[in-house]
């Protein structure tokens, strides 16, 4: 699975969650154009968060494309009011995908979880059994009614 059609996957997946009251666009449809993958997330409470999506590593030749999926991660129940910590965004992504059972999937591993923290400290990791690899980083993060992303990217925020 390549970025574009890992965006079209999530993008579903978020979509079928109606519990969650989340709005999502792809970056073409919501007009921004830095990134060329990853979607515009609006969190139930009004903050927005914009994912960006790359592709890391290619399929390996021997590599089967069907495995066993990852265990579910846990449901995260993202609140309609005050404050989203954007560790409980990478929770609600990972738990979303974890949650599909997708056989394609082999792991998911949301930053947060990692005992080291990198360069950009909120996203996740999607392994696949063919090989192929997707980063997903939150490149932005805006507060309830801030509609365009400034220069800065990958917030070290907490919450917003």
């Amino acid at each position: 699975m390549n970025a574009a059609e890992f965006e079209t996957f999530l993008k579903g997946l978020i979509e079928q969650d109606a519990s969650a009251s989340v709005r999502v666009a792809t970056f073409a449809e919501a007009g921004y154009t830095i990134s060329r993958y990853g979607l515009r997330i609006t969190l139930p409470a009004g903050a927005t968060i914009y994912l960006q999506i790359v592709s890391s590593g290619g399929p390996h030749r021997s590599a089967d494309e069907l495995g066993p999926p990852p265990p579910p991660h846990p449901p995260v129940v993202l609140p309609a009011r005050g404050r989203t910590s954007l560790a409980a965004v990478e929770q609600y992504l990972g738990s979303v995908l974890t949650g599909s059972q997708d056989q394609r999937i082999r792991d998911v591993e949301v930053y947060g979880a990692r005992p080291v923290r990198g360069a950009v400290p909120y996203g996740l990791n999607v392994t696949f059994h063919s090989g192929n690899r997707i980063s997903c980083y939150i490149a932005h993060a805006l507060r309830a009614g801030v509609n365009e992303p400034g220069t800065r990217r990958f917030p070290s925020i907490r919450s917003i």
